[in-house]
């Protein structure tokens, strides 16, 4: 006998979404998989998705979902969000995507180089690790946009992760997991927060603080937006919370 919680899972992967539901004890009691595009490309190397085809695959999945359960939605007391890594969604103050999703496949690269301070590029060259910070740089979505979608880049409000989009459909707040930030950020892996102001990679790309979201340790991500748990998706528990 389980205590009588129920939790769901998402899994928002590279060809597909899956949506589990564990009870208390872990044990899986449904599941569903909607098969997705990965990307199309309109250009040799690119690879890019639209943010709402995956936003409308999850909410796919969840639906097939429901006719499995043998509990009513309500009983579900928490959900998960593990998406493809590297894959950014750069959201315009309407909170709706400016531009496709580029995926973590796409191949496309800028020539420029890191601004770099000359102290910093000693530094750097010293312990060998140059080639490296210009890599980053160079596959960087963020400097492609900038460089290529001028426009594009002074609207940009946040620029998110696959992962913080979906948190943000969920929830209707800006957060991230740390588990989750896996692409060209500033993030720093050790303090496990965004880099220090002072950190190179503020300088290897163009993002400002305000654009990030708001990074949290695996805890709760907040409460579903009233709008999902009511029409369209996640119709669980009164009080449950998005972890």
């Amino acid at each position: 006998m389980t205590n009588g919680k129920y939790f769901l899972s998402i899994d928002n992967g590279t060809q597909s979404v899956r949506a589990m539901v564990f009870d208390g004890e872990g044990q899986l009691i449904a599941k569903s998989k909607v098969e997705i595009e990965p990307y199309f490309s309109s250009q040799k190397g690119w690879a890019e998705q639209h943010a709402d085809y995956f936003w409308d695959s999850l909410c796919q999945a969840c639906q097939e979902l429901w006719p499995q359960l043998s509990i009513p939605r309500e009983a579900i007391a928490a959900v998960s969000v593990t998406t493809q890594r590297a894959t950014v969604v750069p959201m315009g103050e309407d909170n709706q995507p400016l531009r496709p999703a580029i995926s973590w496949l796409d191949q496309r690269q800028v020539d420029t180089k890191p601004k770099l301070g000359k102290l910093e590029s000693a530094l750097m060259s010293l312990i060998r690790a140059k080639p490296l910070v210009d890599l980053m740089h160079a596959e960087a979505e963020a400097n492609w946009i900038e460089q290529n979608e001028p426009e594009i880049w002074k609207e940009i409000h946040k620029f998110l992760l696959l992962s913080g989009y979906h948190n943000y459909k969920l929830t209707g707040q800006y957060n991230d997991a740390i588990a989750s930030t896996v692409g060209f950020v500033p993030f720093e892996y050790k303090t496990q927060q965004w880099a220090d102001q002072k950190d190179w990679k503020w300088r290897a790309m163009p993002i400002r603080p305000e654009m990030l979201p708001r990074k949290i340790v695996i805890s709760k991500m907040g409460r579903l937006s009233k709008w999902e748990s009511k029409h369209h998706v996640l119709p669980v528990a009164k009080n449950s919370m998005y972890e």
